[in-house]
């Protein structure tokens, strides 16, 4: 992305849309992808912070998530989980409240979605608000069949603290287009431990459905699983990968990458199928693996690309006010041939460090790019 790009600009490319590209069959052996570069995508960094800088109340001034997905008419929908609103004070300050749980902002021009409310009670796209009882974070979400669908993973409290919260299944909200509004929540495959959803990706026929699970107690080791629909039936049947094929049952899934963020991204890149992720709890790494397929990644090294500067290299669990890094996600809807737009999700342990300084919980964004490979590359088909 050109950094010099002015806000006129910056919010266009905000707006555009994008498509998967072709797959091609295999006629020639897979080609290495490699990263020649990463740099902060500052064009867009300022363009959420303006936008954020400005909120008034009831309108978005930061939060977690980040998931963005293109919508038929040019906008994107971008998915936020929990919300804090307007308005902005000096030094990026905030009135102390609670976040709502689940909202949207589209763009052309950019427009902060709530489920209703008012602005001093707003309440989220899906589901109640509060914890008093079990609420949704939104995870990824993809138009198909003329509605959009986001994933909705099921919490609730578990303790006390900053981390006192657990997963407890995952739900598919279905929104109307073009006005966004919930018309339905349905529940989908969450029997075997995995949160599905937390990355979608169309390939051919097929859209592809990354899950991740946690190996022990909190905070432990996460890995990767996939599963896929047939386009059209994102709410109905799945196949799940075996490491070898496909299955009916969900409990046959087998991981494909281990060590993963609670959520990570996972795009195609000049045929070929890029991975970005944390390390499974918190640190400052971001890493790439590099597939031939969708589901490939099992074996593959990872490779560590960048280091957040607001992340704690080792995170103290005993301290207050820790301002940590988490949560990776790919936005294929601001990428360039052999470049890759990734997001990554600022926080504290402290929320009085959100409430003194909002830009202490706005995702940070990054330009991956790649090294063009020859013309004559040619991948597997997924």
């Amino acid at each position: 992305m050109n950094l010099s790009r002015t806000w006129t600009g910056l919010v266009a490319l905000l707006l555009a849309g994008t498509t998967a590209g072709p797959v091609l069959a295999a006629t020639a052996p897979a080609c290495d992808l490699v990263v020649a570069g990463v740099r902060p995508d500052v064009g867009t960094q300022q363009a959420w912070n303006r936008f954020g800088d400005r909120a008034e109340a009831g309108q978005w001034a930061g939060a977690d998530g980040t998931y963005s997905a293109a919508l038929p008419d040019g906008r994107v929908a971008w998915l936020f989980n929990d919300t804090f609103l307007g308005p902005v004070g000096p030094g990026r300050s905030i009135r102390p409240h609670d976040p709502v749980h689940n909202t949207i902002v589209t763009s052309r021009p950019l427009t902060t979605l709530l489920g209703g409310g008012t602005a001093q009670e707003p309440l989220p796209i899906v589901g109640p608000p509060g914890t008093d009882r079990p609420w949704y974070w939104n995870a990824d979400g993809i138009v198909d069949e003329g509605k959009l669908y986001v994933f909705e993973a099921q919490q609730q409290k578990a303790g006390e603290g900053h981390f006192g919260f657990e997963w407890i299944g995952t739900d598919l909200a279905v929104l109307s287009l073009p006005d966004l509004k919930a018309e339905r929540v349905v529940p989908t495959y969450d029997s075997a431990g995995i949160t599905w959803g937390v990355e979608l990706l169309p390939v051919g026929e097929h859209i592809y459905i990354y899950g991740v699970r946690q190996l022990k107690e909190w905070p432990g080791t996460k890995e990767a699983f996939v599963a896929r629909a047939r386009k059209g039936e994102l709410d109905g049947t799945w196949e799940f990968f075996t490491g070898s094929g496909w299955s009916a049952d969900e409990h046959d899934s087998t991981a494909i990458a281990g060590d993963v963020g609670s959520s990570y991204g996972v795009s195609e890149v000049n045929g070929q199928y890029v991975m970005v992720t944390t390390d499974s709890f918190l640190g400052s790494a971001i890493y790439t693996l590099t597939a031939s397929t969708p589901f490939g990644f099992a074996g593959v090294t990872r490779r560590q690309v960048y280091d957040t500067p607001e992340g704690q290299p080792e995170y103290d669990d005993t301290a207050s006010g820790d301002v940590y890094t988490y949560n990776v996600a790919a936005h294929p809807v601001l990428s360039r041939p052999n470049t890759l737009v990734v997001s990554y999700n600022v926080n504290s342990t402290s929320i009085d460090d959100l409430f003194r300084d909002i830009g202490n919980n706005r995702a940070r964004f990054l330009e991956i790019r790649f090294r063009p490979q020859h013309p004559n590359c040619r991948t597997p088909h997924a």
